[in-house]
């Protein structure tokens, strides 16, 4: 899988402008050579420091149509794993239409150079400026901009770090293809019906979550030994007050009873899609998970940690987390989060987020999890097993249409259960995700009807036994 780029790194850039124009060139559109370094070459560009480094130079070439002429050479002893460039030709008048192409290099191995040509029929543009978003990997780009005339060079050079490198270097953690079995388990909030224990039985599912009801997870260690089993109680407060720290003491001391008299429970979850604001909250919450997973550890219990609602936590705020994972995984715990979209599942895959731009591999609902574990918790070294603890359609993650809930108002059964199988087979590229527990069996109150999947549990069981 090519690594796609997200987050920006920083820059060291020098600005060389010549009027000159080249009389040839051996590149072609959208058809990346191995050039001659004279062929482009305008005139000395003066010392290069002794910092490992890429150098992009560009070409801008008098006359209609507009050439554009890119090549990048990589001076590191480092191959670049995937070189993708999105050039942004816009005008000077944001009223005007921006104008744009692309161009996927591949690799690109230490000491060489390969070259673009961008065309414009409808160039050049008065006052254009050409805006270069570079990515070399995953997580790791560039913005450059030239606002040079036709008829100038421009040369930038940008560093490359060892942890940089070291970062390049490392294997996708999505798989080109599905692999293994079937990821699909089941949320449950009362265990009422016999088709759930049968789903149990009959599918051995990767996960099972209970909220409230939880004592007949015992029912389900005995039936599936292997499924996953994760617990959430009811937690009416969780407000941002007060020391995290004794926060945490406090709610797993007045639950360690119920903790404790539950051994069937694999691993127990905290609070309920928390509402992070700023980066103080993540800040507190991070603290606050910390203490709970080694307040748990002291009771011999292991927890997940997060639980985050669908959409959320933002870029901005998600690094603040980072020491709740990794006190998790000195004690062996796993994350959570839920993931819904609306109105398919695969609706917002290849969207961006905000500060984030982002490949098809990567969406802003289901498969958001992969944003954090590739752009932080792999450089990190942070990658823990995930447990998507809730997922689905949910037609209120759709801001300008509120007119439904659950599926049952958007689609029928077998588009559903499509759904379920197409967003199973994404999560089977993860090796780190455990399982997914479909939202929702069991629901006493009639609040979760539209989302009710108790009656396509038997279909469910044909999807992961045909995995």
């Amino acid at each position: 899988m090519h690594r796609r780029w997200t987050i920006l790194t920083s820059l060291c850039a020098v600005l060389i402008i010549m009027g000159i124009t080249p009389t040839s060139v051996s590149a072609r559109v959208d058809d990346p050579l191995i050039i001659d370094p004279e062929v482009l070459y305008t005139g000395p560009i003066g010392e290069i420091p002794t910092d490992y480094a890429i150098i992009v130079q560009a070409t801008s070439l008098r006359g209609q149509p507009h050439h554009y002429i890119l090549t990048v050479t990589n001076t590191t002893p480092w191959s670049i794993p995937s070189l993708h460039v999105l050039d942004r030709y816009t005008p000077e008048y944001v009223t005007d239409e921006e104008l744009s192409q692309e161009w996927f290099a591949g690799a690109v191995e230490p000491d060489e150079s390969v070259s673009v040509c961008f065309t414009y029929t409808e160039g050049p543009l008065e006052g254009g400026c050409h805006q270069l978003e570079i990515s070399i990997a995953d997580g790791m780009s560039t913005i450059l901009m030239d606002c040079s005339t036709p008829g100038s060079t421009t040369v930038w050079q940008v560093a490359i770090t060892y942890d940089m490198a070291n970062y390049m270097q490392q294997e996708a953690l999505t798989l080109d293809e599905p692999t293994g079995v079937s990821k699909i388990g089941l949320h449950v909030t009362r265990n009422n019906s016999p088709a759930i224990m049968d789903f149990v039985t009959e599918a051995q599912p990767s996960v099972v979550v209970a909220v409230g009801d939880i004592g007949w997870l015992a029912d389900v260690k005995a039936a599936s030994p292997d499924t996953i089993t994760l617990a959430r109680l009811a937690e009416s407060d969780q407000s941002y007050e007060g020391d995290p720290t004794e926060r945490a003491r406090e709610f797993v001391a007045q639950n360690a009873g119920i903790y404790l008299s539950h051994p069937a429970v694999d691993y127990w979850l905290g609070w309920n899609e928390p509402v992070i604001s700023s980066q103080s909250d993540m800040a507190w919450y991070a603290q606050f998970e910390s203490e709970r997973v080694i307040a748990m550890a002291e009771l011999g219990l292991k927890v997940a940690i997060g639980n985050f609602s669908v959409g959320v936590p933002e870029p901005a705020t998600f690094g603040q987390f980072l020491p709740a994972v990794e006190t998790a995984q000195s004690y062996d715990g796993i994350m959570a989060l839920h993931e819904y979209s609306a109105p398919d599942m695969w609706s917002g895959v290849g969207a961006g987020v905000p500060g984030l731009t982002l490949g098809s591999d990567y969406g802003s609902l289901t498969l958001r999890y992969r944003i954090w574990y590739d752009n932080y918790l792999q450089p990190a070294n942070l990658v823990i097993p995930l447990v998507i603890t809730e997922a689905g359609i949910d037609g209120g993650v759709l801001t300008e249409d509120l007119s439904f809930g659950g599926w049952k108002d958007a689609m029928t059964d077998y588009q559903y259960l499509e759904q379920l199988s197409w967003y199973d087979d994404e999560l089977r590229r993860d090796p780190y995700v455990l399982g997914m527990a479909v939202f929702n069996a069991g629901d006493d109150s009639g609040d979760w009807e539209s989302f009710d999947v108790t009656d396509l549990l038997s279909d469910m069981v044909s999807i992961i036994r045909s995995k």
